[in-house]
């Protein structure tokens, strides 16, 4: 018979009401699932042999959802390469080798873990190996092995891998000789292939990880601009098949918006919609650059928004308009993205971030919003449904699966708080990651008092940072010396093309 646990926290979010708080309610743990809520008291009385585990001046929560990262467990800081516009970041990294997945994820996951996420959605990336489903599998074991649970993009991408079309032969034309045959020079495949390659990759995947308790399955397509026609509808009519979630980068920067604008004169999430692409198992990454149409259209379809408002910021990509979504009735969820504001895996900051850059110079806008319950929603509900997890994840109630988090609210309410202000407001508005004492994860308590009780952190720091030493040394020669020259020419060609018409955005 599984054992049973006694959380008795000071305070723990109500089950009918997300947005409250309750004093003197406990919650019994029996293997991966609440067993009871109520009087600590008649908890201990009920199951008199469980395990108490007293927390304090602590809120009980469900588990944060980071609802869109991508392993990176060493930040771009941290790897040697500056913040600067998405496409010259992503074109930098050619100037080193393929990183190794399996450490670097696995300290993205313990870092998540740290700051109270219990799941996450890892999105389309490719290392560069040759081997897309080595490194799936590497990442794979990295999030088991942790404990964390996971929702794993198979990415996909077929086109715009040098620039966004429709431009890619213009700029191809214009590059000088030399660099013009590195850049084309044959490279390791980046992805599985095309569709049917990507869809039995799933098809591998879904039957060795059938039934895992942490770990689902869903597709990735890159983004409209990085996706033919041809395999993005090859992916949907799959995903539809199979019940499994789309998740998309969409409008993140000002060169996508512009080259959207030209591939789908009709907008770009029109025609995601028309492709059948749009449904509520459809997630979009970043959709910073929209206009009110296709924020109708969102809503019409109850797709999910994430927002990465650190990455955004940092990357030079604008802000995403979270009021006008809100007020349209858009599910938005939140990511780090792996490149917070604080270069860290904080999601409580970057919640604080994400509220504050909402709040829009308007009499007439609501002085609150993003108001508690809808931080508490994009934190948790509707990361749960961005994840494609069931309704049993993301509640404290009986049956429900005991992914939980104790945040202590010493420092929130130190050294005055007034009683006037509410708990949770003030949570949002103070709380940091570093104030997480708990993280449990299918009923399994993986970090406690600032330490992981299940896996070496001294030992997945050290073999982060190894990897991370192999990878800058690449095995193209030229990489060094061309990488450069290449930027500056991906410059040039967005100072042409990189700007959206019309630039106004919906507030």
């Amino acid at each position: 018979m599984a054992s049973t646990v006694i959380l008795v926290p000071e305070l723990t979010i109500s089950t009918l009401n997300p947005a409250v708080a309750l004093a003197n309610v406990g919650v019994a743990v029996t293997g991966n699932r609440i067993s009871a809520t109520g009087n600590p008291g008649t908890l201990k009385s009920r199951f008199g042999e469980a395990e108490l585990i007293e927390l304090p001046n602590c809120l009980l929560s469900p588990g944060f959802v980071n609802a869109h990262q991508h392993g990176r467990g060493l930040s771009q800081i941290q790897l040697g390469y500056h913040d600067d516009f998405l496409e010259l970041w992503i074109h930098n990294r050619r100037a080193r080798g393929p990183l190794d997945p399996y450490p670097v994820t696995k300290l993205a996951a313990v870092n998540m873990v740290a700051n109270g996420v219990t799941a996450t959605i890892h999105a389309n990336y490719s290392y560069g190996s040759g081997d897309y489903e080595g490194e799936l599998r590497a990442a794979l074991r990295a999030y088991d092995e942790v404990g964390i649970r996971v929702t794993m993009c198979v990415g996909a991408m077929d086109r715009g891998s040098v620039v966004y079309p429709p431009h890619e032969a213009c700029f191809m034309r214009d590059l000088p000789l030399e660099l013009r045959d590195w850049v084309t020079a044959p490279r390791p495949l980046a992805y599985a292939g095309d569709g049917s390659a990507t869809v039995g990759l799933m098809s591998r995947l879904l039957s060795d990880f059938a039934g895992h308790p942490r770990i689902r399955l869903c597709y990735g397509p890159a983004g409209p601009q990085w996706v033919s026609d041809a395999l993005l509808s090859h992916l949907v009519r799959d995903a539809e098949r199979r019940d499994l979630g789309l998740h998309l980068h969409a409008l993140e920067s000002p060169a996508q918006a512009a080259a959207a604008a030209e591939i789908f004169p009709g907008g770009a999430f029109a025609h995601l919609e028309a492709m059948g692409a749009l449904t509520p198992r459809t997630v979009l990454a970043h959709g910073v650059w929209v206009a009110k149409a296709d924020i109708e259209i969102l809503a019409r379809n109850r797709a999910i928004i994430v927002r990465n408002a650190g990455c955004n910021l940092r990357l030079r990509n604008g802000i995403a308009p979270v009021a006008a979504y809100l007020q349209h009735g858009v599910r938005v969820a939140v990511g780090t993205d792996n490149a917070a504001l604080a270069d860290d895996e904080d999601l409580l900051k970057e919640l604080r971030l994400v509220q504050q850059l909402a709040k829009v110079p308007d009499w007439n806008a609501p002085a609150s919003s993003p108001t508690t319950e809808d931080l508490l929603a994009m934190a948790i509900t509707n990361g749960v449904a961005a994840a494609q997890l069931d309704g049993s994840i993301g509640v404290i109630e009986v049956g429900a699966k005991a992914d939980l988090i104790a945040i202590s609210l010493d420092a929130v309410r130190s050294p005055y708080l007034d009683e006037d202000m509410r708990i949770l407001e003030a949570l949002f508005a103070r709380a940091q990651g570093t104030d997480v004492r708990m993280t449990m994860v299918d009923g399994r308590i993986l970090y406690r008092n600032g330490v992981h009780l299940t896996v070496d952190c001294n030992e997945i720091h050290a073999k982060a940072a190894e990897a991370a030493k192999l990878a800058r040394v690449s095995s193209d020669r030229d990489a060094r010396v061309r990488t450069p020259q290449f930027a500056s020419a991906i410059k040039d060609h967005y100072r042409t093309h990189g700007h959206p018409h019309p630039p106004a955005q919906p507030r």
